[in-house]
């Protein structure tokens, strides 16, 4: 392998490493935000709904 494949391939592969890592931080980004912003149960809509329902909507 010429020195010139040899560069084009490192460069390859570190624009390829970078492109995962934005990858996996923002996955990382994604979970840690649905850990925070918690998805509302059935337990929380229930009590919605009762807290509509006393308002008389």
């Amino acid at each position: 392998m010429t020195p010139e494949e040899q560069e084009r391939l490192k460069a390859s592969q570190k624009s390829r490493n970078k492109a995962l890592g934005l990858v996996l931080v923002a996955l990382v980004v994604l979970f840690f935000a649905l850990t925070i912003v918690r998805f509302p149960d059935a337990e929380d809509r229930a009590q919605y709904e009762a807290e509509l329902a006393e308002q008389g909507r």
